[in-house]
């Protein structure tokens, strides 16, 4: 069973991805189109499912190959932008699906405490601790991740002569002698900076209303 699923792990994969669009699709019709709340809520269960479907997968195919390779780091990034952004993006599309469905049913449009738009230090505030949840993210799977492919390190950056070689070196090779694995945490280390700079920006030019 274990191995007619491998074989077609790519399917299954893209299969679970299909179950979460739909059940999120339901989730939102039975939500706002009908008015059914507590029915809509065990569409969550699915999504928890179809979490777990990938996790299980991933450990499949490691403890069948003995190597970490593409297939796992892809469930990677899906299990990465399901635990952090992720959860923020759907937050986003609630909210714009359920005013969109308000406006069509000419129902009267309320403004939710929660989405009404930060400025200045407070918005400065939140952008840092989105910060620093991206940061222990990035710091947790490189842990993990050390424990299953031969980490870097920091020897490899002894040969730089300055800051923006070794900035360069870790974006290109990343941090793990893996191929795959370290372009993909090169590229991570880049957006992480990039996130760095931007949440810093806010701090020293606040948000202002427009």
């Amino acid at each position: 069973m274990t191995e007619w699923i491998l074989q077609y792990k790519w399917l299954f994969l893209i299969l679970g991805e299909i179950i979460f669009w739909v059940s999120l699709l339901g989730f939102f019709v039975i939500r706002y189109a009908f008015g059914r709340e507590q029915l809509s809520k065990y569409f969550i269960l699915v999504w928890i499912f179809s979490d777990v479907w990938l996790l299980v997968l991933g450990i499949l195919d490691y403890r069948h190959t003995g190597t970490f390779d593409t297939f796992q780091v892809v469930i990677l990034i899906f299990l990465f932008y399901a635990l952090t952004f992720g959860r923020n993006d759907m937050k986003n599309l609630d909210r714009w699906v359920k005013r969109k469905i308000k406006k069509v049913k000419g129902e009267p449009l309320h403004e939710d405490q929660n989405s009404m738009k930060l400025y200045g230090m407070a918005y400065a505030i939140k952008q840092g601790k989105d910060l620093m949840k991206h940061v222990l993210m990035f710091a947790a799977v490189m842990i993990v991740m050390s424990f299953f492919v031969d980490f870097r390190g920091f020897s490899h950056l002894a040969g730089d002569k300055n800051l923006g070689d070794m900035l360069g070196s870790t974006i290109e090779n990343g941090w793990f002698a893996d191929p795959v694995l370290g372009k993909i945490t090169g590229v991570w280390t880049l957006i992480l900076i990039i996130d760095t700079v931007i949440t810093v920006s806010y701090f020293v030019f606040p948000r202002r209303a427009s």
